[in-house]
């Protein structure tokens, strides 16, 4: 693995593969350097079906994340984001990408491209651009880094970053800002995504989704149903990987 040192002298970590001439990719969470984290983990999986075509990155990321330490707790936003990921970028050796995210990452995908002009195309799995339920993120994630669900063995701070990167986002412009993008967009979710209910993440993402389909459409979003697949399975690299792929060959390599 590969790492560099901020200013504050944390190191991060972040690997890369393929061929650094092809197109880059950075795989942003649910994707990490240090993968494996739990059985139903096939980031393996989509590594070996990009890196023939693509040069990927792959980062333990946000801090507090597998060798990656000091998380920065309420202190962590957006523009810190986009910040580093820039300087994980630099250290790469990239200074474009395409950005695949899910979840939290998803969402923090559409803050880098936001934030920075350095995102060639955009897919944003498992959370929805437009109608994004931050305040409600806020209160769900305050609650699980208040009180830890069993088994979660973490850094506190890791998990109020969570919250400190929401909170910075509740009064952010999002239809303003969403709309500013021009790169190649897409957004894929299950038809079934409710967050994690078993969780306590109870969040109607599909739904949210749903209410702004058209208006995503309408500036330039592909939005790609997973019929019958939840937040938990849309992400297999069985279930997305095929549109992912195919998405970034044509926005990539054949635009």
């Amino acid at each position: 693995m590969k790492s560099l040192t901020v200013a504050d002298g944390t190191e991060i970590w972040f690997e890369t593969y393929g061929d650094p001439l092809c197109p880059a990719i950075f795989l942003g969470p649910h994707f990490y350097a240090s993968f494996g984290r739990k059985e139903t983990d096939d980031t393996q999986k989509w590594i070996d079906s990009l890196k023939g075509e693509f040069f990927l990155i792959a980062a333990d990321y946000p801090r507090g994340f597998g060798r990656t330490e000091n998380p920065l707790g309420l202190n962590f936003t957006p523009d810190v984001a986009a910040e580093e990921y820039a300087r994980i970028a630099d250290a790469a050796g990239v200074e474009s990408f395409g950005w695949v995210g899910y979840s939290y990452g998803g969402a923090m995908g559409v803050q880098v491209a936001c934030r920075s002009d350095r995102v060639s195309a955009l897919i944003v799995g498992g959370f929805p651009p437009l109608n994004a339920p931050f305040q409600q993120m806020v209160e769900i994630t305050s609650r699980m880094a208040s009180t830890p669900p069993a088994g979660w063995d973490v850094d506190p701070k890791l998990l109020w970053s969570s919250v400190g990167f929401y909170s910075s986002l509740v009064q952010w412009p999002e239809r303003e800002e969403v709309a500013k993008l021009k790169m190649p967009r897409m957004v894929f979710t299950g038809t079934e995504d409710q967050g994690v209910p078993s969780q306590g993440i109870d969040s109607p993402i599909a739904a949210n989704l749903r209410q702004v389909e058209q208006e995503l459409k309408s500036m330039g979003w592909q939005v790609k149903w997973l019929e019958g697949e939840d937040h938990i399975t849309a992400i297999q690299a069985a279930v997305s990987l095929p549109a992912v792929h195919n998405f970034f060959r044509e926005s990539l390599i054949s635009a």
